[in-house]
């Protein structure tokens, strides 16, 4: 049984290899600091669980996560993030992961998703369910934006220019500014500022 583990964060990628370690000691451990380094190592091996981290330096982790289901069609992926469930565990789930998993979780708490992801059941959160069927409260705005809408908002929320967005999600300037006009138009906004503004009352950033 081997687990790959996909974070940019040396520290991060240490602790979860350790809780995985304390609960599965005969298992192979493998990382990736980045999208590129990961697609390189999709197809080696049928992997028990990939744990992937949403936020990577060169590509968004939600187009990872379909690479990972094109490369590794057999390899359940645990979403391992410290965004928003609310915000992103809908859509994560939508584009193939098996569950999102906090980075607040505990040891135990990670031993469990993991252990539900290789017995071939989905992990997710009694409030992500409620969200699956229905039974949250009304949706808010920025729900309708499509996955890569959502990613230019988070980065202009999180203090990036249309030239480093662009750079992040190895999109042009023009097309980042296509996203801004469209995100504008869903919400009801009219500025970056109020764009913003909206990102951090909904809390997007981060």
């Amino acid at each position: 049984m081997h687990f790959l583990i996909i974070d940019d964060h040396p520290l991060i990628r240490q602790s979860l290899g350790l809780a995985l370690r304390a609960h599965f000691p005969d298992a192979g451990l493998a990382e990736a600091d980045s999208a590129k380094a990961a697609v390189a190592r999709f197809p080696e091996k049928k992997w028990a669980v990939i744990l992937l981290d949403l936020d990577l330096p060169d590509r968004s982790g939600i187009d990872l996560l379909r690479d990972a289901r094109a490369l590794a069609p057999a390899s359940p992926v645990l979403v391992f993030s410290g965004r928003n469930e609310a915000e992103y565990g809908r859509r994560v789930l939508a584009a193939g992961a098996m569950g999102f998993l906090s980075k607040m979780s505990t040891p135990a708490q990670i031993e469990t998703a993991v252990r539900r992801v290789l017995a071939g059941h989905k992990h997710i959160s009694p409030d992500l369910a409620e969200q699956l069927i229905g039974t949250s409260p009304k949706a808010a705005p920025h729900e309708a934006l499509s996955d890569r809408e959502l990613e230019v908002l988070r980065l202009f929320a999180a203090g990036l220019s249309p030239t480093d967005a662009a750079a992040r999600l190895n999109l042009s300037i023009k097309t980042v500014s296509t996203y801004r006009t469209r995100i504008l138009e869903k919400l009801g906004l009219r500025t970056t500022a109020e764009l913003i503004r909206y990102a951090v009352d909904h809390h997007i950033a981060g």
